[in-house]
């Protein structure tokens, strides 16, 4: 079954709300390299020979917290300095993400900071727990100094707002049930986990004022209350600035595996902007795959209303994968062939009507517009006012079964 596309169409904001009073901050588009991370003595993320390819917009570059703050208090941004400069000799954008939790700086506990240690396969690994005093003071300090050095680099196109997580990127905890107990002893709260990144969003938001801004959603300890009030806080304080990444994108994960957050980032996509990062690499890992192959998870991403989406480096030098490549990018940047709405808007009332109708924007009055706006609704977006009264009510409904049934065009 086909996922109608989110993608809003009815552009109505009170002048009362705070996302509406935000300063206008273009959503990242288009295709990105999900490339190897930044390393403090070797290793790129801006690789040449992806960045040589004109359908790819932008990359994505994660370097370690313990790469940029070796000790306390000093700070290296010379191996980002190094990528920026990279991207803007071959024309890229980048995304910009700092790891937190396994790539923490070990001199954190000579500072006070708790830890928390779990196996990961074979190997111990340890991370600051994440709402410790001491750890958010220095994490929050680090954010600031970020956002002094970086907050007016146009070549970054988006900032992703990383934690003390299972692979300090993404949102989860460790979450065996060894882990689990281990947490409870640790004084776990699902409060506490949510209070915790609030903080670290406002540290973002404050550090990177003009900048879109994103966050991965898990499940966390198999609960979905975290990923959940922790994407509510950020939308509703901040705005259109505030997106949702998902850092798992795979179609199984979004119907089975993942389904609370799947919900989180439509709506998402509704509200301000969603991201998505293909989990695996389909030249890699076929078997990991559907039988429609890395396709499904593009369709599904732009079905799902996404404009930006993050590719392996070795799907998007694999030459038998170019044309799907070059399409995708055209497709998240909207530089497909018009359709027929694109054509007559403006033409009359009557059209302009029929077209808000085609909610999911594919061309076809169906099903699917119904469930796209019910989404809008659901969600509380003003794209869900279908009359433009300044409300959501069933009258909004009624207003495009009735342009359903009454368009000819």
């Amino acid at each position: 079954m086909k996922l109608p596309s989110l993608t809003p169409l009815i552009a109505v904001c009170a002048a009362s709300s705070l996302a509406c009073a935000q300063a206008a901050i273009s959503p990242p588009r288009g295709l990105y390299c999900s490339c190897p991370p930044t390393r403090a003595t070797s290793g790129d993320s801006v690789l040449a020979d992806v960045a040589a390819l004109e359908h790819v917009d932008g990359i994505l570059v994660r370097i370690g917290w313990n790469d940029v703050e070796p000790s306390p208090g000093v700070i290296d941004f010379s191996r980002l300095d190094d990528q920026i400069a990279l991207a803007e000799a071959a024309g890229k954008r980048i995304s910009l993400a700092v790891v937190n939790g396994p790539q923490a700086p070990v001199w954190l506990p000579s500072v006070g900071v708790e830890t928390f240690t779990y196996m990961r396969n074979e190997d111990t690994i340890t991370i600051p727990v994440p709402w410790d005093e001491t750890h958010l003071e220095r994490w929050t300090t680090l954010i600031e100094a970020l956002g002094a050095r970086f907050a007016t680099e146009d070549t970054i196109s988006l900032v992703y707002m990383t934690h003390a997580s299972a692979n300090g990127f993404e949102m989860q905890l460790p979450f065996s049930p060894v882990d689990q107990a281990n947490w409870l002893a640790a004084g776990y709260t699902p409060e506490l986990y949510t209070d915790s990144w609030e903080a670290v969003v406002d540290a973002f938001a404050t550090a990177f004022p003009n900048h879109p801004l994103s966050h991965d959603v898990h499940p966390v300890l198999g609960s979905d209350d975290v990923q959940e009030n922790v994407a509510r806080y950020a939308s509703e304080t901040y705005g259109e600035r505030m997106g949702i990444l998902a850092a798992w994108w795979m179609e199984r994960n979004a119907y089975e595996v993942y389904p609370g957050s799947f919900d989180v980032l439509v709506t998402s996509a509704v509200r301000t902007h969603a991201e998505v990062q293909v989990a695996n690499s389909f030249t890699l890992r076929p078997d990991r795959f559907g039988p429609a192959g890395i396709a499904a998870e593009i369709d599904l991403a732009l079905d799902a209303g996404i404009g930006y989406m993050e590719i392996w480096n070795s799907d998007l030098l694999n030459a038998s994968l170019t044309s799907l490549m070059v399409d995708a990018a055209e497709r998240l940047n909207g530089l497909g062939d018009p359709g027929p709405c694109d054509v007559v808007a403006g033409v009359s009332a009557e059209a302009d009507l029929c077209c808000a109708a085609d909610v999911d924007r594919d061309g076809d009055r169906d099903a699917f517009d119904i469930i796209a706006h019910a989404q809008a609704v659901r969600a509380e977006h003003p794209s869900g006012d279908f009359d433009g009264d300044g409300e959501l009510t069933p009258m909004d409904t009624i207003g495009l079964l009735s342009a359903h049934a009454g368009c000819s065009l």
